[in-house]
């Protein structure tokens, strides 16, 4: 009995709403990691990861599951870094 797990990462398109996130897909158990988390670009797409970068593990079975995890744990902190440069821009201006 295995105790850890390693994934074959394989590149998987997400394709919702219009919107195209390029992510990677485990290719014996299907689980579809959060391409922001894992940061899929250094993991699955060939590419290097980023210094310090800070990586989390966040896996799912859906891709309905996956849409809401971006949508509810990483727009909420765009909204928060938009509204916060939004504000010092109307600092700056006053």
């Amino acid at each position: 009995m295995a105790y850890t797990w390693e994934p074959k990462w394989e590149p998987f398109e997400v394709n919702a709403d219009g919107i195209v996130i390029k992510t990677c897909r485990d290719r014996y158990t299907g689980l579809i990691a959060c391409p922001i988390c894992i940061h899929a670009v250094s993991s699955c797409l060939g590419g290097k990861p980023p210094e310090n970068y800070q990586f989390e593990n966040s896996y799912f079975f859906t891709v309905d599951d996956l849409i809401s995890h971006l949508k509810t744990y990483h727009v909420r902190g765009w909204h928060r870094r938009i509204e916060s440069v939004a504000s010092k821009s109307s600092e700056e201006e006053d």
